[in-house]
């Protein structure tokens, strides 16, 4: 009884740590309110149903970002398909796009995506998307992403850097984008750049 009584101490405390970050990085997936909280109580249901299985205490914000992703990619495989960038709906769909704060390396340093960064990432791929997400908004390593997506590290670099250069292409389509320092996509959006 003490020991049931301890193994629910230790999920609140952990719900309590973590629950903010989690539905930040499922909402970012999902783009739904509703669902992300879905998906984020299912995520620290499965966490409590699983805890036997986390060996290092240590690393149990990589695990939890682990179970959220496998936990989100399933909802999303149950999804009908997105639109893509190369049809011309897909194209009218980003033509219009505003950004008021429109680095994509402002994603990371604020934890917080501009309207039109936001808006382009819905048209990556799943993983590329987790990879990006879990990297710039939650200041992931590599070697953390690898771990949680269950790749190698060398995969997730070859992702991201593909995510990045998917992501650039795709702002290119409503916004003026060039690159940092650092070689991320940062736009504005068209009829505002100076130049």
């Amino acid at each position: 009884m003490a020991g049931a009584c301890a193994a629910e101490d230790a999920a609140a405390a952990l719900f309590e740590r973590y629950h903010a970050r989690i539905y930040r990085y499922l909402l970012h997936m999902v783009k739904d309110p509703a669902e992300a909280e879905d998906l984020t109580q299912d995520t620290f249901l499965r966490a409590y149903d699983c805890r036997e299985t986390l060996r290092d205490p240590d690393a149990v914000r990589g695990w939890l970002y682990r179970i959220a992703t496998r936990i989100c990619l399933d909802r999303l495989r149950q999804r009908k398909p997105q639109l893509s960038i190369d049809g011309e709906e897909g194209t009218s769909r980003i033509e219009p796009l505003k950004s008021q704060s429109p680095s994509a390396v402002e994603l990371a340093e604020r934890k917080e995506t501009s309207a039109c960064v936001q808006r382009c990432l819905d048209y990556l791929p799943d993983s590329y998307r987790a990879v990006i997400l879990l990297r710039e908004a939650h200041s992931l390593t590599a070697a953390e992403i690898a771990d949680v997506l269950g790749v190698t590290v060398m995969t997730v670099k070859i992702r991201l850097h593909r995510a990045r250069r998917k992501l650039q292409k795709i702002m290119e389509c409503g916004c003026a984008v060039s690159s940092d320092s650092q070689g991320r996509p940062v736009c504005e959006p068209k009829g505002s750049a100076h130049g």
